[in-house]
């Protein structure tokens, strides 16, 4: 049996590996469990580990993954810093039977499956599509603190003649009642992966008036599951032409940054279905190093995808040189559905978040509107467009 311990920062699937010794195994494995019990029921594998890891286990305060592998089975256990408690909380894991080519990812906070099903495996048993897995298993890792929940609704008006534009709501009743959408149905409702009801819109087409609800989800460091809310208003609604730029090469404002810098080169790989799998663009700049200034190779745009086993889009990660085109954008998230087409975006701006929901009719592949939310000041400043 092999044993691995591995650290790695979330965002990148770039794992370093360092075997440790078999008598580590009583420290990061199940506690007083023999390896046997992998052989036993899934109902008892998924149950996470109540041994403690010190958090000196972390020299980064990164989250860490153990590994334990046969010729029939993977287990791998995710751990993540819990400051307050001056631990590490098993928060994930996933087993792999490899006989069957069954897959469970498993959320131990959230207690529900985030993957489970048949896997496409190798002839030596590895994961054929592993960037996606492995995704599914590290992305949107909840930080373990002590939060305050806020227990009011956090909420902005969007109305020209008031001077009153953040306030709070007890309730959402309240909000709707005074927005005048009392007894109505929502439009639209997005859930995130773990079925929590993320957003919840509203709105009064003749008058082109919205009302909504942003819920975000988050555990402390008792594993206790708490929610901050907020609401919102709009009045009005910007039209604006569609046009789909998952696999544009391009920044979000529509240009490449090659006059911005020298020696200008595009590097594109392919998955072997002959999607796009990376795309790095390059030039030389000017940087200081060692207090002399000189023109070194700095990334302009860099694009990663993650595909289903379908082969459907699932996500897209999009980065770009702030010195060219600015902090704001500097990173952004797209996910797609099970059709290929973007529903949610999270991005980067100084003073916070931006979040884009995208609002389709039926299952057309066009959105007939997006849903913007500015995290700014503690409340949610909204603006909405209707496309055409």
């Amino acid at each position: 049996m092999a044993l691995y311990w591995k650290s790695a920062y979330t965002k990148e699937f770039f794992i370093k590996v360092l075997i440790i010794t078999f008598p580590m195994l009583c420290i990061v494995g199940c506690g007083k469990k023999k390896i046997e019990t992998i052989e036993a029921s899934i109902t008892e594998i998924e149950q996470p580990s109540q041994k403690e890891i010190p958090a000196e286990f972390s020299s980064d305060g990164q989250p860490v993954l153990t590994v334990e592998e046969e010729n029939t089975y993977q287990v791998k256990r995710l751990y993540q810093v819990n400051n307050p408690k001056e631990c590490m909380e098993e928060t994930r894991y996933w087993k792999l039977q490899k006989d069957t080519e069954w897959l469970v990812i498993w959320d131990c906070l959230e207690n529900q499956s985030i993957f489970e099903g048949i896997v496409l495996l190798d002839k030596e048993g590895n994961l054929i599509n592993e960037k996606y897995y492995n995704m599914l298993l590290w992305n949107d890792l909840s930080q373990l603190w002590d939060y305050t929940e806020e227990t009011s609704i956090l909420t902005w008006i969007d109305e020209d003649k008031t001077k009153d534009h953040a306030r709070k709501y007890n309730t959402q009743e309240e909000l709707l009642q005074e927005a005048g959408f009392e007894n109505s149905a929502p439009i639209y409702q997005y859930y995130d992966k773990y079925h929590n009801l993320k957003l919840e819109l509203y709105m009064d087409k003749p008058k082109e008036r919205f009302c909504g609800f942003i819920n975000n989800y988050y555990f402390n460091s008792d594993k206790k599951k708490c929610v901050d809310r907020y609401g919102f208003t709009i009045e009005g609604m910007e039209d604006c032409y569609w046009e789909d730029n998952a696999f544009s090469m391009k920044s979000v404002y529509g240009t490449d940054g090659a006059d911005m810098v020298d020696s200008y080169k595009e590097m594109v790989e392919y998955t072997q279905a002959g999607m796009v799998d990376s795309y790095i663009s390059q030039g030389l700049m000017e940087h200081y190093e060692d207090g002399v200034l000189k023109m070194l190779p700095s990334n302009v745009l860099e694009l990663h995808y993650v595909y289903r086993d379908d082969g459907t889009l699932y996500y897209r990660d999009y980065t770009h040189n702030p010195m060219i085109f600015g902090t704001t954008f500097c990173s952004l998230e797209s996910y797609y559905d099970k059709s290929g087409r973007v529903v949610y975006e999270s991005g980067y701006i100084t003073h916070g978040r931006l979040e884009y929901y995208y609002i389709y009719k039926d299952e057309g592949d066009k959105p007939e509107y997006l849903l913007e939310i500015d995290y700014n000041g503690g409340y949610v400043i909204p603006h909405i467009k209707c496309y055409y």
